[in-house]
């Protein structure tokens, strides 16, 4: 089958509301080629524009209007992902096998064959995929939760770390130490510090929980321990069992003092909702 009509073709993307133009104008045997790989079956969210003039796609307003899709499209229809990914499409409430991956975006299959592509936002959409857990040192962990925490920054000792790895991507970690306050060092209890994951994978963050205290666990910890934002839900913590216990008083003098000097950005103030977890 060829596209002998039409000289010239551009890709569109249409995602998050948005237009993307995700190739230049491409003559026949170029489009050709990459729907050849399509199988000649245009994914949903993936349109093309044909026109036998150069000059209108070179001039047309919409055209020149549109932003550049962040991704190569012949990368993205060659770029089969490392192990089986599925994509959970949260406003359809459907998940569907990934099959090409690059960057961000996906392309999924359908029931009808034609596929779908998507910008993994971590909100609308999320992957689910197998997550090898790994030793990570401090600082890296560190390092990671500096760049990617929302509100808080990485701590300076811990106890271990461990990380959940995604091959080519950001690795989620938790960190565990000793408690902070002084009244719940009784030798058996064990603070998860941190924990800072990729909203663009699900359950990472109940998965991370459940990694470090089994890991606890092992090392003769019975009770554990953690803290959360009110504006927080919880919901990872509860999946692998936590409780709320109480919230915690927030410091008439805050994290920053002579002794201890913080960077009060990276350590929000105000009441703390504690968690706990017998074992």
């Amino acid at each position: 089958m060829t596209s002998c009509w039409a000289n010239y073709h551009v890709f569109l993307a249409q995602l998050g509301g948005r237009t993307y133009r995700c190739s230049p104008a491409l003559d026949a045997a170029a489009f050709d080629h990459r729907m050849d790989a399509l199988c000649w079956r245009m994914p949903y969210h993936l349109r093309a524009f044909h026109t036998s003039d150069s000059r209108w796609a070179l001039e047309n307003p919409v055209l020149k209007a549109a932003p550049v899709l962040p991704v190569d499209i012949d990368s993205l229809l060659s770029a089969l992902p490392p192990q089986p990914i599925r994509l959970k499409d949260k406003r359809r409430q459907e998940t569907l096998a990934v099959r090409c991956k690059c960057g961000d975006y996906v392309l999924t299959d359908t029931e009808d064959g034609y596929g779908r592509l998507y910008r993994v936002d971590g909100i609308t959409s999320s992957l689910i995929t197998r997550l090898e857990a790994v030793p990570i040192t401090l600082q890296e962990a560190s390092a990671y939760i500096d760049q990617y925490h929302r509100h808080n920054a990485g701590p300076k000792f811990h106890k271990f770390s461990v990380c959940l790895r995604v091959p080519g991507e950001p690795e989620p970690v938790a960190v565990a130490g000793i408690p902070k306050a002084r009244h719940q060092m009784d030798g058996e209890t064990l603070e998860i510090n941190r924990c800072c994951t990729d909203p663009r994978y699900s359950d990472v963050c109940s998965c991370l929980y459940a990694r470090a205290i089994r890991i606890g666990r092992e090392l003769g910890y019975r009770r554990f321990l953690t803290y959360t934002l009110p504006s927080e839900s919880g919901s990872s913590l509860r999946a692998v069992g936590f409780q709320p216990d109480g919230m915690t008083q927030a410091s008439a003098g805050g994290w920053d003092s002579p002794s201890r000097p913080r960077d009060i950005s990276s350590y929000p103030a105000g009441e703390k909702i504690r968690w706990i977890l017998y074992v």
